[in-house]
């Protein structure tokens, strides 16, 4: 059975995880295994834009997502890059560049595809190991990105960027399982 490590259940993993369970139990998706891996806690301000209620506000991520939707398997800790290579496909919903550069290792090293989905407010993108000069798309920040524009969540205000790219990310995983042909790139700003 291949096996789909997803980094990430936060803005975009959170929603993304609904969409693969949803696919499971239809039937769309069979015979593939999704681990999601984060180490993070569910926050008061991740309420306002992530697919998690009150109740799980000091919850691990994974764990609060694991109750939810049980076809799907679910780690609370980081990946490293070694990690990696023991997967058929690896969705990044993360929100560092970390773990973006270990995936391109991992793929240079070992032929481990990758899908990067990423959002800031309302601009969304999704890249791959297919992106030319994939590594350029990355900047050199080490620091965590929210999938939300700053500006706008100090202001309380929220866009549907996450939510718009955990869908366009869904299809694009049911198009490889199906055909085991990536997504093309996609970058849009709504």
């Amino acid at each position: 059975m291949p096996k789909v490590l997803v980094c990430g259940c936060g803005g975009i993993g959170s929603y993304f995880a609904e969409h693969i369970n949803r696919l499971i139990e239809t039937q769309q998706i069979k015979d593939f295994s999704f681990t999601f891996f984060d180490d993070d806690k569910v926050e008061k301000k991740n309420i306002l834009y992530q697919n998690f209620l009150p109740k799980h506000i000091g919850s691990f991520k994974t764990e609060a997502l694991e109750f939810e939707f049980l076809n799907l398997n679910f780690e609370k800790k980081r990946v490293s890059r070694d990690q990696l290579r023991a997967y058929d496909l690896v969705i990044l919903c993360a929100d560092n560049n970390l773990i973006r550069r270990e995936a391109y290792e991992a793929y240079t090293l070992w032929k481990v595809p990758f899908i990067d989905a990423r959002a800031n407010g309302k601009t969304v993108g999704i890249f791959s190991n297919m992106t030319p000069n994939y590594l350029n798309t990355i900047d050199s920040s080490s620091e965590s990105q929210s999938c939300q524009n700053p500006f706008q969540i100090a202001k309380q205000e929220i866009e549907f960027g996450n939510v718009i790219v955990s869908s366009i990310l869904a299809q694009g995983v049911l198009t490889y399982v199906r055909t085991k042909r990536m997504p093309n790139d996609l970058m849009i700003h709504i």
